[in-house]
């Protein structure tokens, strides 16, 4: 092969450009020439003392195939560059080679803003960010140096995470507890998030939030307005220890814990585990009826008590007695009833709020298309339990439409799904509107609505955990959904 004056690495990567880096070892853009797609490549000789744990890391870290880590597509345990205007080519390097991102880094982000993130954004983020964490720690596979420049944002904002297997067997993990290691460093990322600097020294360029000669724990609050006392508490406890996995974390995240402003609270808990539901939109038909009601009834109410106060004031003393004890009008409320009849669904589309916001998003209708040969399913798991707090699927009616009973076929037994109904697309998770849960004990479940609800979307969550699939490993399966009015 004639390289025509070109670097070419292990007789497939031709070097481009040198990309600038923090972890003393060069890192190349650089072209597979097999595959023909730009790769990120990382250098090191294979006479430098860390070849031979970056080489293991790399090779254990390449079984990390969650879809928000950039991805190690090969690790070379000896390669030589070549090139015709090269003196010396006998030199050996391990070379790792990452899928190629364009993105800024987090401290990029910050700096060309010159501020933090706004609470929300900053909390939505670390969700992520801690749901891949906990996804690779069910693997074996800790990052161990987690800082701003691992966290890359491409140019439609969603973050991804890189280093793993690189960053600890280059610059080295400041403790020998990952897991603990991996907690403190999410805190960290959320301080920088909320406040545009590092919490200890300065790092990847971003300044320090406290002078490097004082041990005491500075809170995001105190570098920065507008963060309350529950982000506070959620950073203090990532560093204290309190915390003694990545799920504690999300946890507490998914609570409400961390309440920042007023109406901040709803947002946060986006990230609940346990409980789904919708907030309907500002002027949604649902909500107008809902108070057209109510004002109704108090209307009616203020307004017998007025006539019967009028009409007193003229009458005898026994009338009025007599009046007073008579009791209020019965005020009967009617519940809408069902017809039983099914309804034709418009349309249907995955929901994944911890993950990669789609979750075989093509294959979704398969729920809904009257076959119950065909249907949706997650993707496979290795565990028992998802590395996140479930996915589910959102049905569209078409209309607001009364809901009576929501019939289910999943693929298999073990399959336990909770029901809600709502009249927006976007699920929020401070109020529920839950309808029904199955138990998991059979294939085919029937949830009948106690008090039939008005509305245009039913939302089927699946639960972290998930029966065993065919394959060995564990998948959530859904053949059919039928609605009922």
């Amino acid at each position: 092969m004639s390289t025509d004056g070109q670097r070419i690495f292990a007789g497939q990567y031709r070097l481009d450009v040198q990309i600038s880096s923090s972890l003393n070892c060069p890192m190349w853009r650089a072209m597979d020439l097999l595959l023909k797609r730009w790769v990120t490549l990382v250098l090191l000789p294979t006479s430098d003392s860390r070849s031979v744990k970056l080489l293991q890391e790399c090779q254990a870290a390449a079984a990390n195939d969650r879809r928000d880590v950039i991805a190690i597509l090969d690790v070379i345990s000896s390669g030589t560059i070549t090139g015709d205007f090269l003196e010396d080519s006998r030199e050996s390097y391990v070379g790792v080679v990452f899928e190629w991102l364009d993105g800024e880094s987090l401290d990029q982000l910050l700096i060309k803003r010159g501020e933090g993130f706004d609470v929300e954004t900053a909390l939505q983020q670390i969700g992520i960010i801690a749901n891949t964490l906990a996804y690779s720690h069910s693997l074996n596979i800790f990052h161990g140096r987690l800082r701003p420049h691992n966290l890359i944002f491409s140019q439609g904002q969603n973050v991804r995470l890189s280093g793993f297997g690189l960053d600890s067997a280059l610059l080295g993990s400041a403790s020998t507890n990952s897991v603990a290691q991996d907690i403190k460093d999410v805190g960290n990322l959320l301080f920088a998030m909320v406040t545009g600097m590092w919490p200890l020294v300065s790092v990847d360029t971003l300044p320090a939030a406290k002078s490097a000669n004082t041990s005491e724990l500075i809170l995001p609050s105190a570098v920065h307005g507008g963060i309350s006392s529950g982000v506070d508490q959620i950073y203090r406890r990532t560093q204290t220890g309190e915390f003694s996995s990545m799920r504690q974390v999300i946890d507490a995240l998914s609570v409400g814990e961390v309440e920042v402003v007023e109406n901040l609270q709803a947002r946060v808990t986006r990230f609940t585990a346990n409980s789904v539901a919708w907030h309907p939109e500002d002027g949604s038909s649902t909500s107008r009826f809902k108070s057209i009601s109510v004002a109704a009834i108090a209307v009616a109410i203020f307004g017998w008590i007025g006539l019967q106060l009028l009409t007193n004031n003229f009458q005898s003393p026994d009338a009025v007695e007599e009046s007073i004890s008579s009791p209020l009008p019965d005020i009967v409320i009617t519940t809408p009833t069902g017809t039983g009849e099914q309804v034709v669904i418009s349309g249907i589309s995955t929901y994944d709020p911890f993950g990669d916001d789609t979750e075989n998003e093509d294959i979704a209708p398969l729920a809904i298309d009257g076959d119950t040969q065909t249907a949706w399913t997650t993707v496979s798991y290795r565990l028992a339990t998802m590395s996140k707090s479930g996915v589910g699927l959102i049905v569209d009616l078409g209309a607001e439409t009364l809901v009576t009973k929501v019939d289910l076929e999943f693929t298999s037994e073990g399959h336990i799904a909770q029901i809600y109904v709502g009249d927006t697309t976007t699920p929020d998770f401070s109020t529920a509107t839950k309808i029904g849960q199955t138990d998991g004990l059979s294939n085919v479940a029937s949830v009948v609505v106690k008090e039939p609800k008005v509305s245009r979307y039913v939302f089927v969550w699946l639960t972290p955990d998930l029966p065993k699939a065919k394959s060995g490993k564990y998948q959530g399966g859904i053949a059919e959904i039928t609605v009922f009015r």
